[in-house]
């Protein structure tokens, strides 16, 4: 069954690689608790589940309508036609090897190869991460900046060699879906995502119940620095982001 995973996983990871081009350069922090997680003599797979909610979620009568922050200028070519598509649900494949304190990975998140490094103990961890966007998408709000990326601060306590919980706080600048159809027949046939600013703070737990693979309940909340809720007032409030995520690790 393991070997069975390891080879669909591998066979993700190279479509991945395939498709990036088309990527809708969905990207968010990986898991911290899996970062924490030393291995000298080969690469640990980790493979985790996450449910991203935010404000729009709640009927409440205040996400009727999401604005980007006023200063930053709107590059959309009015010829064409957007679909803003905000994904709840997304996975992320990750490879990790540790050098002493030092560790490095890569891995996809949906559709969007990345790479992570920093320091690595037993109670605390820096964790950075970033995609491999080198190329200009039809971006449906900005067009000065088309990195995704972060980096994560990591506190630990260890219970006992299996049990630990954690604390996190990370300043990242997020990816999501968007698309574009530029009007040749075709029903939305660019790729033109969405990015936003995003600070904030989490914690997680994480255990081995057998005797090699590791469980991990990570929850992280983040404010959206970019992208204004607007109200029934009709008042801008920052957006609330929250991620609930499992991840198998050790396989």
């Amino acid at each position: 069954m393991v070997n069975v995973v390891g080879r669909f996983c591998f066979v993700v990871l190279l479509v991945a690689v395939m498709l990036a081009g088309c990527s809708v350069t969905v990207i968010r922090p990986p898991s911290a608790a899996a970062f924490m997680e030393k291995s000298e003599d080969k690469f640990v797979k980790d493979i985790s589940v996450a449910l991203h909610l935010n404000d729009c979620y709640w009927k409440d009568g205040g996400c009727q309508k999401i604005e980007a922050d006023k200063s930053l200028k709107k590059e959309k070519n009015e010829e064409w036609s957007y679909k803003d598509n905000e994904y709840p649900f997304d996975y992320i494949l990750e490879f990790q090897k540790s050098r002493g304190s030092f560790k490095y990975g890569f891995g996809i998140n949906m559709l969007t190869p990345f790479v992570q490094a920093g320091y690595v103990s037993d109670y605390f961890g820096v964790m950075g991460w970033s995609n491999l966007c080198l190329w200009q998408f039809e971006k449906i709000e900005y067009a000065y900046f088309q990195w995704g990326g972060g980096i994560s601060l990591i506190e630990q306590l260890p219970l006992d060699d299996n049990f630990w919980i954690g604390l996190t706080q990370h300043l990242s600048r997020n990816g999501d879906a968007g698309l574009a159809s530029d009007g040749s027949g075709i029903a939305y046939n660019h790729s033109a995502p969405k990015f936003y600013d995003e600070i904030g703070f989490g914690g997680y737990i994480s255990f081995i119940p057998y005797e090699q693979n590791r469980v991990i309940f990570e929850f992280r909340y983040g404010r959206d620095l970019t992208y204004k809720r607007i109200d029934q007032n009709g008042k801008a409030n920052s957006r609330n982001r929250y991620s609930y995520s499992i991840a198998i690790q050790g396989w």
